[in-house]
């Protein structure tokens, strides 16, 4: 399985560079669209629906919504609901298994609709940005450094289990080495740029929000996917999964991570 996930890997990687770099907004909301609109047909079968006609029906809610947060411009209004949802997923996290109630198949259908529209609506904020290309990059670098510090110091240092009876690989060294991976990176992107020590702290504490919440992510669809027995989303993405696998972490961090940028008004 080497070969095909290292080429999905590298076509992904193209994919995402092309998109941040060579498409214009209008062109960039609808392929963001594409992507969550098969993300929303992989989370209907973590929500409980099994048959493809309800699975492209999700799908195609999920698209409903997205056009209507854009035909009336909700965009900032949109990202006010991702707080609520992450805070309800820390509490199913944090109380599984005794907390049964997200397991009734209407909450998952509902939480996975909210997900999915938070998520678009963030991207499409932070391509709206004057300095959009910098925002996503520090996004993705977030994500991707709090994953692979992860990763290393959890192999390494692991002990401490994060959440066992969720997902027994992950610990909480990890997490800390993820967390001082990104940290780092916040102290040289701030250095770089000649940021004040106020605009560095700010920075570092959306860093620390946006780490955290992409840990919460991966942990969310986790407990979804372990419900309905599942190890992926989806095959669509030889190697790798689904679509919801690769973007897991994106869907909680990135909304937060928009709405705490335009809050402190640097978008």
């Amino acid at each position: 399985m080497l070969l095909p996930r290292v080429l999905s890997a590298m076509v992904m990687a193209f994919l995402f560079i092309y998109a941040v770099f060579g498409l214009e907004p209008a062109s960039f909301e609808l392929a963001i669209g594409g992507v969550v609109l098969v993300a929303g047909w992989e989370w209907a079968r973590l929500a409980g629906i099994h048959r493809q006609q309800g699975r492209f029906a999700f799908a195609g809610l999920v698209g409903t919504l997205c056009y209507g947060v854009a035909l009336f411009d909700l965009y900032s209004v949109t990202l006010l609901i991702a707080p609520v949802l992450w805070l309800l997923a820390l509490l199913w996290v944090v109380k599984y298994p005794q907390n049964t109630g997200w397991r009734t198949r209407i909450v998952r259908v509902l939480f996975g609709l909210l997900v999915l529209l938070t998520t678009w609506a963030s991207l499409v904020v932070l391509r709206g940005s004057e300095h959009f290309v910098v925002w996503v990059l520090v996004l993705m670098g977030m994500i991707w450094g709090a994953d692979s510090g992860a990763y290393f110091s959890g192999r390494a240092f692991g002990r401490r289990k994060l959440a066992p009876s969720v997902s027994p690989g992950k610990s909480w060294e990890g997490v800390y080495g993820g967390l001082i991976v990104v940290q780092s990176g916040v102290v040289i992107f701030s250095v770089l740029n000649g940021y004040s020590v106020s605009a560095w702290a700010v920075l570092a504490t959306i860093a620390l929000v946006t780490v955290l919440t992409s840990v919460l992510g991966d942990l969310t669809e986790s407990l979804f996917k372990r419900h309905e027995d599942l190890k992926d989303s989806s095959q669509l993405i030889p190697g790798h999964g689904g679509v919801m696998d690769r973007v897991d972490s994106l869907t909680s961090a990135a909304p937060l991570y928009a709405l705490m940028l335009t809050l402190v008004g640097w978008l």
